[in-house]
Protein backbone atom coordinates (compact mmCIF):
# COMPACT_ATOMS: atom_id res chain seq x y z
CA UNK A 1 0.00 0.00 0.00
CA UNK A 2 1.03 3.64 -1.01
CA UNK A 3 2.11 5.83 1.92
CA UNK A 4 -0.70 8.29 0.37
CA UNK A 5 -3.30 5.11 0.69
CA UNK A 6 -2.27 4.37 4.44
CA UNK A 7 -2.86 7.67 5.55
CA UNK A 8 -5.98 8.21 3.93
CA UNK A 9 -7.05 4.64 5.48
CA UNK A 10 -5.45 6.41 9.00
CA UNK A 11 -7.36 9.49 8.07
CA UNK A 12 -10.69 7.49 7.35
CA UNK A 13 -10.43 5.05 10.77
CA UNK A 14 -9.61 8.70 12.74
CA UNK A 15 -12.80 10.34 11.17
CA UNK A 16 -14.84 7.47 11.97
CA UNK A 17 -13.98 6.95 15.52
CA UNK A 18 -14.22 10.80 16.47
CA UNK A 19 -17.83 10.45 14.93
CA UNK A 20 -18.77 7.21 16.99
CA UNK A 21 -17.48 9.27 20.11
CA UNK A 22 -18.74 12.62 19.46
CA UNK A 23 -22.31 10.71 19.30
CA UNK A 24 -22.01 8.82 22.11
CA UNK A 25 -20.92 11.89 23.96
CA UNK A 26 -23.96 13.49 22.81
CA UNK A 27 -26.53 10.59 23.60
CA UNK A 28 -24.49 10.17 27.09
CA UNK A 29 -25.24 14.52 27.90
CA UNK A 30 -28.92 13.46 27.20
CA UNK A 31 -30.52 13.63 30.55
CA UNK A 32 -31.30 10.21 31.43
CA UNK A 33 -35.29 9.15 30.75
CA UNK A 34 -35.86 12.79 28.81
CA UNK A 35 -37.03 10.56 25.57
CA UNK A 36 -39.73 8.75 28.24
CA UNK A 37 -41.45 11.76 29.83
CA UNK A 38 -44.80 11.79 29.86
CA UNK A 39 -47.03 14.72 28.81
CA UNK A 40 -50.06 15.28 31.27
CA UNK A 41 -52.23 18.30 31.78
CA UNK A 42 -52.75 19.25 35.02
CA UNK A 43 -55.71 22.25 36.42
CA UNK A 44 -55.06 24.03 38.84
CA UNK A 45 -56.83 26.67 40.70
CA UNK A 46 -55.42 30.05 41.15
CA UNK A 47 -51.60 30.94 40.96
CA UNK A 48 -51.57 31.61 44.59
CA UNK A 49 -50.21 30.11 47.20
CA UNK A 50 -52.59 27.34 47.99
CA UNK A 51 -51.30 25.78 44.47
CA UNK A 52 -47.33 26.71 45.34
CA UNK A 53 -45.75 23.48 45.91
CA UNK A 54 -47.58 22.32 42.36
CA UNK A 55 -45.88 25.61 40.46
CA UNK A 56 -42.75 25.40 42.50
CA UNK A 57 -42.32 21.55 41.28
CA UNK A 58 -42.38 22.44 37.59
CA UNK A 59 -40.27 25.35 38.31
CA UNK A 60 -37.63 23.62 39.97
CA UNK A 61 -37.92 20.33 37.39
CA UNK A 62 -39.18 18.18 39.94
CA UNK A 63 -41.52 16.56 37.09
CA UNK A 64 -39.00 16.44 34.52
CA UNK A 65 -37.09 13.78 37.09
CA UNK A 66 -40.04 12.03 37.78
CA UNK A 67 -40.38 11.31 34.14
CA UNK A 68 -43.07 13.62 33.44
CA UNK A 69 -43.42 16.80 30.76
CA UNK A 70 -46.55 18.47 32.66
CA UNK A 71 -48.55 21.69 31.06
CA UNK A 72 -50.24 23.61 33.75
CA UNK A 73 -53.22 25.08 32.65
CA UNK A 74 -55.19 27.88 35.60
CA UNK A 75 -59.40 27.01 35.61
CA UNK A 76 -62.29 27.40 37.41
CA UNK A 77 -62.90 24.48 39.55
CA UNK A 78 -66.26 23.80 37.79
CA UNK A 79 -64.42 24.03 34.57
CA UNK A 80 -61.07 21.72 36.12
CA UNK A 81 -63.67 19.11 37.21
CA UNK A 82 -65.61 18.67 34.16
CA UNK A 83 -62.29 18.68 32.09
CA UNK A 84 -61.10 15.56 34.33
CA UNK A 85 -64.31 13.76 33.44
CA UNK A 86 -63.77 14.55 30.07
CA UNK A 87 -60.28 13.09 29.90
CA UNK A 88 -59.36 16.80 28.30
CA UNK A 89 -57.42 17.19 31.77
CA UNK A 90 -55.40 14.43 33.80
CA UNK A 91 -55.33 15.71 37.53
CA UNK A 92 -56.88 18.77 39.04
CA UNK A 93 -55.86 20.46 42.07
CA UNK A 94 -59.14 21.51 43.59
CA UNK A 95 -59.06 18.35 46.58
CA UNK A 96 -62.16 19.74 48.67
CA UNK A 97 -64.26 20.47 45.38
CA UNK A 98 -62.88 16.87 44.03
CA UNK A 99 -63.68 15.44 47.23
CA UNK A 100 -67.41 16.79 47.23
CA UNK A 101 -68.06 15.54 43.62
CA UNK A 102 -67.02 11.78 44.78
CA UNK A 103 -68.99 11.65 47.27
CA UNK A 104 -71.83 12.14 45.10
CA UNK A 105 -71.26 9.31 42.90
CA UNK A 106 -68.90 11.07 40.45
CA UNK A 107 -65.58 8.76 39.58
CA UNK A 108 -63.13 10.94 41.27
CA UNK A 109 -60.93 10.21 43.42
CA UNK A 110 -58.05 12.53 45.63
CA UNK A 111 -54.40 11.37 46.01
CA UNK A 112 -52.49 13.65 47.32
CA UNK A 113 -53.10 16.90 49.65
CA UNK A 114 -50.85 20.20 49.28
CA UNK A 115 -52.57 22.11 51.70
CA UNK A 116 -54.56 20.03 54.67
CA UNK A 117 -55.24 23.21 56.55
CA UNK A 118 -57.27 26.01 55.75
CA UNK A 119 -54.70 29.10 54.96
CA UNK A 120 -57.05 31.90 55.41
CA UNK A 121 -56.65 34.44 58.25
CA UNK A 122 -59.37 36.48 59.78
CA UNK A 123 -58.33 40.22 59.23
CA UNK A 124 -60.87 43.40 60.56
CA UNK A 125 -61.00 47.06 60.62
CA UNK A 126 -59.40 48.80 63.48
CA UNK A 127 -62.56 49.39 65.54
CA UNK A 128 -62.92 45.40 65.53
CA UNK A 129 -59.89 44.30 67.95
CA UNK A 130 -61.63 41.05 69.07
CA UNK A 131 -64.46 38.41 67.28
CA UNK A 132 -66.68 39.82 69.89
CA UNK A 133 -66.37 43.29 68.21
CA UNK A 134 -68.12 41.45 65.42
CA UNK A 135 -71.56 41.12 66.53
CA UNK A 136 -74.11 42.78 64.33
CA UNK A 137 -71.64 43.63 62.50
CA UNK A 138 -70.66 42.37 58.25
CA UNK A 139 -68.48 40.00 57.45
CA UNK A 140 -67.57 39.54 53.58
CA UNK A 141 -66.99 36.24 51.80
CA UNK A 142 -65.93 35.33 48.47
CA UNK A 143 -69.15 33.82 47.66
CA UNK A 144 -72.36 32.36 49.35
CA UNK A 145 -71.23 28.46 49.47
CA UNK A 146 -67.54 28.71 48.66
CA UNK A 147 -65.08 26.93 50.49
CA UNK A 148 -64.42 30.64 52.48
CA UNK A 149 -67.70 30.60 53.23
CA UNK A 150 -67.42 27.54 54.88
CA UNK A 151 -64.73 28.32 57.17
CA UNK A 152 -65.58 31.56 57.53
CA UNK A 153 -69.12 30.40 59.46
CA UNK A 154 -67.24 27.45 61.11
CA UNK A 155 -64.17 29.48 62.61
CA UNK A 156 -66.52 32.10 63.75
CA UNK A 157 -68.82 29.77 65.61
CA UNK A 158 -66.22 28.12 67.75
CA UNK A 159 -64.83 31.51 68.59
CA UNK A 160 -67.98 32.11 70.30
CA UNK A 161 -70.41 33.32 67.57
CA UNK A 162 -73.94 32.42 66.09
CA UNK A 163 -74.63 32.94 62.38
CA UNK A 164 -77.20 35.00 63.94
CA UNK A 165 -74.73 37.38 65.21
CA UNK A 166 -73.15 38.73 62.63
CA UNK A 167 -74.27 39.05 58.24
CA UNK A 168 -72.61 37.59 55.73
CA UNK A 169 -71.93 39.36 52.41
CA UNK A 170 -70.56 38.19 49.68
CA UNK A 171 -67.80 40.72 48.52
CA UNK A 172 -66.24 38.66 45.45
CA UNK A 173 -62.41 37.66 45.18
CA UNK A 174 -59.13 38.94 47.02
CA UNK A 175 -58.72 42.15 45.57
CA UNK A 176 -62.50 43.19 46.25
CA UNK A 177 -63.25 41.80 49.68
CA UNK A 178 -60.05 43.76 50.72
CA UNK A 179 -61.35 47.11 49.04
CA UNK A 180 -64.57 46.68 50.85
CA UNK A 181 -63.22 46.05 53.68
CA UNK A 182 -60.46 49.56 53.72
CA UNK A 183 -63.77 51.43 52.51
CA UNK A 184 -65.72 49.97 55.50
CA UNK A 185 -68.46 48.31 53.66
CA UNK A 186 -67.40 45.12 55.44
CA UNK A 187 -65.97 45.24 59.09
CA UNK A 188 -64.30 41.78 58.63
CA UNK A 189 -63.51 38.85 56.14
CA UNK A 190 -61.13 35.43 55.95
CA UNK A 191 -58.68 35.63 53.66
CA UNK A 192 -54.85 33.94 52.35
CA UNK A 193 -51.40 35.97 52.79
CA UNK A 194 -51.06 38.51 51.97
CA UNK A 195 -54.30 39.62 53.55
CA UNK A 196 -52.58 39.90 57.05
CA UNK A 197 -49.52 41.62 55.72
CA UNK A 198 -52.06 44.11 53.81
CA UNK A 199 -53.80 44.85 56.93
CA UNK A 200 -51.14 45.18 58.91
CA UNK A 201 -50.00 48.10 56.82
CA UNK A 202 -53.21 49.45 56.75
CA UNK A 203 -53.37 49.88 60.60
CA UNK A 204 -55.77 46.95 60.32
CA UNK A 205 -56.02 44.01 62.93
CA UNK A 206 -55.41 40.15 62.28
CA UNK A 207 -57.97 38.39 64.45
CA UNK A 208 -57.27 34.36 63.96
CA UNK A 209 -55.65 31.93 61.78
CA UNK A 210 -58.06 29.38 60.60
CA UNK A 211 -55.88 26.36 60.57
CA UNK A 212 -55.99 26.90 64.37
CA UNK A 213 -59.85 25.86 64.22
CA UNK A 214 -60.63 23.72 61.33
CA UNK A 215 -59.01 21.23 59.02
CA UNK A 216 -59.83 21.03 55.53
CA UNK A 217 -57.54 19.93 52.83
CA UNK A 218 -57.77 23.07 50.30
CA UNK A 219 -55.67 22.01 47.62
CA UNK A 220 -53.78 18.90 46.46
CA UNK A 221 -54.49 16.36 43.74
CA UNK A 222 -57.04 14.16 42.27
CA UNK A 223 -57.69 12.14 39.44
CA UNK A 224 -60.51 9.60 37.88
CA UNK A 225 -60.44 6.39 39.57
CA UNK A 226 -59.82 4.82 35.52
CA UNK A 227 -56.73 7.10 34.89
CA UNK A 228 -55.56 5.27 38.79
CA UNK A 229 -56.32 2.02 37.73
CA UNK A 230 -54.95 2.69 34.04
CA UNK A 231 -51.82 4.57 34.77
CA UNK A 232 -50.56 3.76 38.22
CA UNK A 233 -47.17 4.56 37.73
CA UNK A 234 -47.54 7.68 36.12
CA UNK A 235 -50.35 8.63 39.17
CA UNK A 236 -46.96 8.02 41.00
CA UNK A 237 -44.77 10.27 39.27
CA UNK A 238 -46.77 13.30 39.70
CA UNK A 239 -47.52 12.97 42.92
CA UNK A 240 -43.33 12.19 43.64
CA UNK A 241 -42.86 15.58 41.86
CA UNK A 242 -45.46 17.86 43.83
CA UNK A 243 -44.44 15.81 47.21
CA UNK A 244 -40.33 16.73 46.35
CA UNK A 245 -41.98 20.44 45.91
CA UNK A 246 -42.94 20.26 49.38
CA UNK A 247 -39.68 18.91 51.11
CA UNK A 248 -38.37 21.44 49.65
CA UNK A 249 -40.76 24.01 51.03
CA UNK A 250 -40.06 22.41 54.37
CA UNK A 251 -36.33 22.28 54.62
CA UNK A 252 -35.64 25.39 52.62
CA UNK A 253 -36.72 28.76 53.82
CA UNK A 254 -34.19 30.90 51.80
CA UNK A 255 -34.98 28.94 48.27
CA UNK A 256 -38.72 28.94 48.91
CA UNK A 257 -38.98 32.66 49.63
CA UNK A 258 -36.43 33.46 46.40
CA UNK A 259 -39.65 31.04 44.61
CA UNK A 260 -42.54 32.42 46.13
CA UNK A 261 -41.04 36.35 44.95
CA UNK A 262 -40.44 35.00 41.32
CA UNK A 263 -43.77 32.32 40.50
CA UNK A 264 -46.12 34.84 42.42
CA UNK A 265 -44.42 37.87 41.50
CA UNK A 266 -44.20 39.44 45.04
CA UNK A 267 -41.20 41.49 46.39
CA UNK A 268 -39.25 39.87 49.05
CA UNK A 269 -40.67 41.18 52.01
CA UNK A 270 -44.26 40.19 51.39
CA UNK A 271 -42.65 36.75 49.97
CA UNK A 272 -41.07 35.82 53.50
CA UNK A 273 -44.12 37.34 55.21
CA UNK A 274 -46.03 34.97 52.87
CA UNK A 275 -43.79 32.09 53.64
CA UNK A 276 -44.18 32.16 57.37
CA UNK A 277 -47.81 32.71 57.17
CA UNK A 278 -48.21 29.93 55.09
CA UNK A 279 -45.82 27.23 56.57
CA UNK A 280 -48.09 25.69 59.12
CA UNK A 281 -50.97 25.20 56.22
CA UNK A 282 -48.61 23.09 54.01
CA UNK A 283 -49.21 18.65 54.48
CA UNK A 284 -45.54 17.83 54.35
CA UNK A 285 -46.38 13.88 54.09
CA UNK A 286 -48.88 14.70 51.35
CA UNK A 287 -51.86 13.29 53.13
CA UNK A 288 -54.68 14.99 54.26
CA UNK A 289 -55.92 14.07 58.28
CA UNK A 290 -59.16 11.44 58.36
CA UNK A 291 -60.30 14.40 60.76
CA UNK A 292 -60.06 16.80 57.40
CA UNK A 293 -61.38 14.31 54.91
CA UNK A 294 -64.57 13.96 57.25
CA UNK A 295 -64.93 17.21 57.53
CA UNK A 296 -65.60 17.74 53.67
CA UNK A 297 -67.83 14.73 53.64
CA UNK A 298 -69.91 16.12 56.40
CA UNK A 299 -70.60 19.05 53.91
CA UNK A 300 -72.02 16.56 51.62
CA UNK A 301 -73.84 14.49 54.06
CA UNK A 302 -75.57 17.40 55.63
CA UNK A 303 -76.86 18.83 52.13
CA UNK A 304 -78.44 15.50 51.61
CA UNK A 305 -76.68 12.72 50.51
CA UNK A 306 -78.37 9.33 50.98
CA UNK A 307 -75.91 7.08 51.91
CA UNK A 308 -72.70 7.32 54.65
CA UNK A 309 -69.62 7.90 52.75
CA UNK A 310 -66.30 7.11 54.31
CA UNK A 311 -62.98 8.51 53.56
CA UNK A 312 -61.91 5.65 51.91
CA UNK A 313 -64.69 6.15 49.40
CA UNK A 314 -63.22 9.53 48.15
CA UNK A 315 -59.36 9.50 48.59
CA UNK A 316 -56.85 7.13 47.78
CA UNK A 317 -53.34 7.50 49.04
CA UNK A 318 -51.69 4.21 47.98
CA UNK A 319 -50.02 6.11 45.23
CA UNK A 320 -48.99 8.76 47.72
CA UNK A 321 -47.47 5.96 50.12
CA UNK A 322 -45.64 4.62 47.06
CA UNK A 323 -43.86 8.15 46.29
CA UNK A 324 -43.32 8.67 49.68
CA UNK A 325 -40.94 5.50 49.95
CA UNK A 326 -39.00 6.35 46.90
CA UNK A 327 -38.19 9.67 48.32
CA UNK A 328 -37.55 8.24 51.56
CA UNK A 329 -40.22 9.39 53.90
CA UNK A 330 -41.70 7.26 56.16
Amino acid sequence: MSVVGFGFLRWSCFLLATIYFLLLGGIEGVRPGAAQEKPVVIGYVARDLNNFPLLLAEARGFFRDAGIAPQLVQMRSTVGLAGLQSGSIDYYSAFVSAIRWAAQGVSLTGVLAMVDKPNFYLVSRPEIRTVADLKGKVVGVGSIGDINYIVTQKVLAQLGLGSADYTIMAAGDFPLRMAALKSGAIQATMAAPPAPIIAKEWGFNVLAFSGDFVDYPLAGLATTTSKLKAARSEVVSVIKAILHGLLLIKANRTETVVLIQKLLKMDIKVAEAAYDLSFKSYSFSGAASDKGIRNVLDLVQTSGAARQIAPADVVDFGPLKEAQAALGIR
